[in-house]
């Protein structure tokens, strides 16, 4: 039986997740106390490479979707990743703040494409069958190389020096992510169907093969004139929100006096968290009510991160990363999969790509919010207690807009 290629672009999917969001995306708050140092720059001032980095990510999602449909994809991801490569190289040179700004405005535009929203686009254009599955895998499997490479980057810049540890990541991403690109393609062609879709039209007399099936569902110009569209938006600001803190854990840990090697290994328990929690709602989506499984993983994610500032002790500190990182999978499992659900196949690549934009925006401002916080208050307990607060808004919203889905679907 032949293998359809639709697990060609999963597994190409799986290796993107896994090193380049894994490593390009997940290890980022590790560099920042040896630069600060060495750069003579604030915790504000380093954190805020993070919000032009997310800027510059949000403004690409706004055209993402359209660029996916527009170029090729082989063509688009072997630039995108190739970029990123030679900007981590670039890193290593920089002698002053501004020209480090500059490359992360760059990585933020072509990361975001390459790495964040690919994932969903090419899943969604695959698969029809096992998708909460494959979401959570995927999903999984940037934790997994977030948990795999935070101890190794760690050790990598206590040894060699952050510098150096950049032009290691850079080559990493050339090596591995370019030869990925060349198998990735947009959507299946010449009347190949998603993996589970049935045929639509049969076989013709004289021989031709069945036609792809037609994508149903919302325009981008009807999403938009509904309330469920403006709830998603509302929702992944609040997550994305709370998410950012993530990129603090390594220095929140060292404020707690801790050594960098405690925040790493929170860090990685908190991936680890994220991983084992794509993957329990990949599968729970599944089979299992989706206000239900927003409420579990909702209540876990806050717990975890409200816990952080209560603990004072390595093993419980552990605990409440993991904790925290399971809560993390509502954002790159449940919200891509609920948007699909609602608003269907046909312009699904445009309506998560926007509604990611604003994710995007909110993950970039909040970055540097948590770091102005730090920096006033010398404590990043104030940013624990957003945190709860906004996981409860989020979950309100996201349930909001389940029931709006709902009552659209039976009138």
């Amino acid at each position: 039986m032949k293998l359809h290629y639709a697990w060609i672009i999963f597994i190409g999917c799986c290796i993107i997740s896994f090193v380049g969001f894994g490593l390009t995306i997940n290890t980022a708050g590790l560099f920042w106390g040896g630069m600060s140092e060495d750069l003579n720059l604030t915790r504000a001032e380093i954190a805020l490479n993070a919000t032009f980095n997310g800027i510059a990510g949000a403004v690409s999602l706004l055209f993402a979707g359209t660029v996916f449909k527009k170029i090729n994809t082989k063509l688009l991801l072997s630039l995108s990743f190739g970029l990123t490569g030679l900007c981590f190289i670039a890193c290593s040179f920089i002698q002053t703040i501004g020209p480090f700004y500059g490359i992360k405005v760059i990585l933020g535009g072509v990361q975001n494409i390459s790495i964040v929203i690919s994932i969903p686009i090419l899943l969604g254009n695959w698969f029809e069958k096992k998708l909460g599955m494959l979401f959570g895998i995927t999903g999984a499997l940037t934790a997994v190389g977030g948990s795999f490479f935070n101890p190794l980057i760690s050790h990598f810049i206590l040894e060699y020096g952050w510098r150096t540890t950049y032009i290691i990541v850079g080559v990493i991403c050339l090596v591995v992510l370019l030869p990925v690109a060349l198998l990735m393609k947009f959507k299946p062609e010449n009347g190949m169907l998603p993996y589970g879709a049935e045929s639509t039209v049969a076989t013709t007399a004289s021989g031709q093969a069945p036609q792809a099936a037609v994508l149903k569902g919302f325009t981008m110009k009807d999403a938009i004139r509904t309330p469920m569209f403006y709830c998603f938006i509302i929702a992944i600001i609040c997550f994305q929100s709370a998410g950012s803190l993530a990129q603090h854990v390594p220095a929140l840990i060292q404020s707690l006096n801790f050594s960098l090697q405690v925040g790493a290994s929170v860090m990685s328990a908190l991936l680890i968290g994220a991983a084992a929690g794509k993957l329990l709602m990949g599968f729970m989506l599944d089979h299992v009510k989706p206000t239900v499984v927003l409420l579990i993983f909702t209540i876990v994610g806050a717990s975890g991160w409200y816990s952080t500032g209560v603990f004072n002790d390595t093993l419980f500190l552990n605990g409440s990363g993991f904790f925290s990182g399971m809560g993390q999978a509502i954002v790159l499992t449940a919200i891509p999969l609920l948007i699909r659900g609602s608003f269907g196949t046909k312009d699904y690549s445009q309506i998560l790509s926007i509604i990611l934009m604003f994710g995007a925006f909110s993950n970039a401002i909040s970055v540097y919010v948590h770091g102005s916080i730090f920096d006033q208050t010398s404590s990043y307990s104030a940013s624990l207690i957003l945190n709860v607060t906004t996981y409860v808004i989020g979950f309100l919203c996201l349930i909001s807009a389940i029931k709006l889905s709902n009552k659209m679907k039976t009138i």
